[in-house]
């Protein structure tokens, strides 16, 4: 029998309580492992990891855009610039809901999906991100 590779989400989000929600979702997803990062430059700091070879290349990026020090926008442009990043998917989930940023976001820079926070509550995101990891 196949053993399932678990699957591993990168999700940075600074939002204490959707942090706590979706880590009890998660949770009880097996072969999936969500790590949050709650600020932009842990972000930046874990792309030179996995570039230096120190960290593992996650699965999925989940990215919020507005986060207390280092907006996603910087991030995503920062893991496209990467090599051993550049091909990671990213689903920017955020509040702010621009059709400029998402054009940005999905034709600049390479990101996958572009959800409004407002739009994919837990109970529709989990299943999408569930989907994207077969």
């Amino acid at each position: 029998m196949k053993k399932t590779k678990q699957k591993n989400i990168l999700w940075v989000e600074d939002d204490q309580q959707l942090v706590d929600l979706y880590t009890v979702m998660f949770t009880k997803i097996k072969d999936i492992k969500v790590e949050f990062l709650m600020l932009g430059q842990l972000a930046l700091d874990r792309v030179k990891e996995i570039e230096e070879g120190k960290a593992e290349k996650p699965d999925l990026m989940m990215l919020d855009l507005l986060l207390p020090d280092v907006n996603g926008d910087r991030i995503l442009e920062q893991l496209r610039k990467t090599p051993s990043t550049k091909d990671v998917p990213v689903f920017i989930l955020t509040n702010y809901g621009g059709e400029i940023m998402e054009v940005k976001m999905t034709k600049e820079l390479n990101a996958e999906k572009y959800l409004v926070k407002t739009e994919w509550v837990p109970t529709k995101l989990v299943p999408l991100i569930l989907e994207r990891m077969k």
